[in-house]
Formats: C-alpha cells, structure tokens, sequence
C-alpha cells in the first residue's frame, strides 16, 4: 500500500486506468488480504440489493438508522488495515467473501463508491452509498433528510474522536462533562441534563447511534416547527470549534497523570533521575579526560562541526517536544475529571523534567562536537549517544505491556489516549519555532568561542 491509491496523482483518472492490471493483481490479493478477513466472517453485511432490502421497515428514521448501522458495519469489517479508509484491494476481497460479483462488477462498485476519485473509500463515502441505494431500490432519490443525517454522523464522528479519552466507542459522563466544560460555557446541571437526554437507553454511556437518534428527534421537532429542521450536533450541544492533541508518550507524561507517592510517580521519576545520572557521569568524563582542539584544526572539521549545529538540535527530541506543548497546548481544569491527579503543578513539573532532559542531552552533544578532531569520530558520538536518549520511552513501552505491574500498566496505557486542547493564541503558537532558533544561534556562538577564541592560545 505504500505506493498509495492517494498517491496516484490523476485525480480520478488515476484510479480508473488501471482495470486491466487490477484484473491480473486480482489473485494475488486474494491471497494475501485472505489471512486477515477469515476471523472476521461473523459480523460483516455486504453491499447489494439484498442486504439493502433486508433492512427494518420501520419508521423512516428507524430505516435510516439500519442503513447507516450497516454501512458502519460493513466498514468496520473491510477496513482490515484499521486505517479509516477502505483501498480496492480490501474492498475487493471483501465483495468477493460476501457477493457473487465477478471483478468487473466490484471495479464498478468500487469506483461508483469512490465519488472523489482518489481511489481510497471513506466511511462517509460507505454510508452515502447504503443511503443512495435505499433510495433508488424504493424508486427515489436522496433527499434533505439524508443529507442531514450523513453530516451529523460525519460530526459525531468528530465529537468522539475528541471526548472519548479511553477511545471505547462510547462516552461516559465523566467524559461528556469534561469535554462539555472545555467547549462551552454550560452549567454542570445543564451538561448533566444534555447527557441524559442523549443516553437513549439510560446505560450510563453515549454512543454514535444514540447521538443520530437524539439529533433526527431535535430536527423533527424543528420541521414541526416550520424552521426548516436545519439544526445541527454543534448548535444542538452548544459546542465551541477547539482542536485537541494528544499527550506525547512518554514517561513524563506518565508522572504528570500519576498520583502522587503512587507506583507510577516514583517509576518516572527514577527513569528521570537514571537517565540524568548517566549523562552527567559522561559529562564527568569530558570535562576531566577529554580537552577542546587546538586552534589549528582543520578548516573541514570546524565547518562539519558548524553544518551538524542544526541536526544537533533537531535530534533533541525532548527539548523539541516541550517546546511544541508550550507553544500550543494548554492545561485545563477540566481534565481533572478524567484524570483527577493531573494537576497543574504537575504539569509544569513533568515539563520541566523533560526540559532538563533535553537540555542536558544538548550539552553533552555539543561537547562532543566541538571536541571531535576527526569528521568520522564527530558522526560516531551522535549514534552512540542515541540509545540513552530512548531511556525513558522504552521504560514507558515496558510498562504499556505490562511487563512491570498492573498499576503501571494502567497509567501508561492512559498517557496513550490522554488529550490536552491546544491555545487560540496565534502569537504563543510561534514560541517552539523561535524557541528552536534562539537555540541553535546558542549553539553557533559556542561554535565560534571554542573555534577562534578560547583555543587561540
């Protein structure tokens, strides 16, 4: 897949000129998509006629949640590489486990599917075809109605992929409220009231279903009303447009999620604290066994000292990772909520544990720099010293698998899905650029003091 459907350039003639060569491909990918479909059999739906009809004939909006409950369905079971987009060879396989269709059938359906032509099919795409094919099979085509529902679903999509913290498929009311109080400036009672009436089936939780049925309730109620029913699932939950990123994976993180004095704060701090140790015990060494160039050392090697400057600071992945949240993420009261330990001071805390980090790395490395008196030697220290930089993301991969205790195991997974919003100030957005700069012009002035000043005699 590395060659891409998305990266055939030709629009939709890219993905169209090449029915010859999918017919001759067809076998081989039989072969190789076979081994990932087989456990799947059980919960798929295929896309004809039949599993069209076969849908509840209830009420139109029951109808229209069927449709859509299958289109999901069948995309679920298709897209093998979990990758949010079906290429033609997953969708291949799956018509021909599922339908009598012979290649030519499934390259028409694929490419009819396919309405941008880029020659991948989204989960809208899937759901916009089960609606279109409902449509026609009753003699109709798709109207306002369907059109709603594909947009709400394309938003709740969205709203999900921004409040479920643990990414279960479905929220719970500490998520919902959490979330709820980042977006708007809605009471708890409100919030509290807007999850009850969006948990349908009073389970405790929301999911996606339960968020389409709420809002075809609302836009009925708007139709009734002679407004036209054109509310939306922002305009419904009051939402305020704010983007989230996810926490970097690393054992800072995982103190800044860590109750204090549990397993998991003294683990990060001692993988902190081990990884300090060593760069100050290599530190040591420099200083004490090791002495900057003379003054005459060759030109070649002053100038390859001064060109790996900027990878210097570019390969300090720690430094580089804090800037970034400083720059463009914010800590929010509210994740108190999901994570009840992330507190604010923690927060700056594990942030500066990894300012440390970088910082100290980015020492050790321009001192080995600028003591390099062979170009070979200079290359050397940079790989030699990247096994330690990893210290702390490895302790964090051990623990994720469980290999330490369950207690850890726990937090590190949380750190996976954790979220924090990013800042609207477009002014604090450009701090990690300048913050990197303002580095590496640091480094270039040590450059020229070791060069032509403190070497001179």
């Amino acid at each position: 897949r590395g060659g891409g459907r998305r990266g055939s350039g030709g629009g939709g003639g890219g993905g169209r000129g090449q029915k010859g060569m999918r017919r001759q491909r067809s076998d081989h990918r039989m072969n190789e998509s076979g081994r990932r479909m087989d456990k799947m059999d059980q919960s798929s739906r295929s896309l004809n006629n039949k599993s069209i009809h076969s849908l509840t004939r209830g009420s139109p909006d029951d109808m229209m949640m069927d449709i859509l409950r299958s289109a999901d369905a069948m995309f679920d079971v298709a897209d093998t590489s979990g990758d949010g987009v079906l290429t033609f060879d997953e969708f291949e396989f799956y018509m021909r486990k599922h339908t009598d269709h012979d290649i030519d059938e499934i390259i028409h359906c694929f490419e009819s599917i396919d309405v941008d032509g880029n020659g991948d099919i989204t989960r809208d795409e899937v759901r916009t075809a089960f609606l279109k094919k409902k449509r026609e099979a009753d003699g109709g085509t798709m109207g306002d109605a369907d059109q709603a529902m594909l947009k709400v679903s394309r938003d709740a999509d969205k709203f999900f992929d921004q409040a479920d913290v643990d990414g279960n498929g479905s929220l719970t009311k500490n998520e919902f409220m959490a979330y709820m109080k980042r977006k708007t400036d809605h009471s708890e009672k409100a919030i509290a009231d807007l999850f009850m009436m969006m948990d349908v089936d009073h389970d405790g939780y929301i999911t996606k279903e339960e968020v389409r049925k709420v809002y075809m309730q609302e836009r009925q109620l708007h139709v009734g009303k002679g407004d036209g029913g054109g509310q939306t699932l922002a305009l419904l939950l009051g939402l305020e447009d704010e983007d989230m990123e996810k926490l970097e994976e690393d054992v800072y993180n995982m103190f800044f999620l860590a109750e204090v004095g549990s397993q998991a704060y003294w683990f990060s701090l001692f993988v902190w604290l081990l990884k300090l140790g060593l760069i100050y015990i290599i530190a040591y060494d420099l200083y004490t066994t090791y002495e900057f160039p003379p003054a005459d050392n060759p030109t070649i090697i002053r100038m390859t000292q001064l060109m790996l400057l900027p990878v210097n600071v570019a390969v300090q992945e720690e430094l580089v990772v804090t800037f970034f949240i400083y720059a463009n993420l914010k800590w929010d009261k509210v994740i108190l909520e999901v994570s009840p330990h992330a507190s604010n001071g923690k927060y700056h805390a594990a942030n500066m544990m990894r300012m440390i980090d970088g910082l100290s790395f980015l020492f050790i490395n321009t001192t080995l720099l600028l003591q390099a008196t062979g170009i070979l030697g200079m290359f050397l220290n940079f790989a030699a010293l990247q096994f330690l930089q990893t210290i702390d993301n490895i302790a964090l991969q051990l623990a994720a698998d469980g290999y330490l205790s369950d207690k850890l195991e726990e937090v590190a997974d949380s750190v996976g899905v954790m979220k924090l919003p990013r800042n609207s100030n477009e002014c604090l957005q450009v701090l990690d650029s300048v913050f990197l700069f303002l580095t590496f012009l640091l480094l270039v002035v040590a450059w020229a003091l070791v060069a032509f000043v403190f070497t001179q005699n």
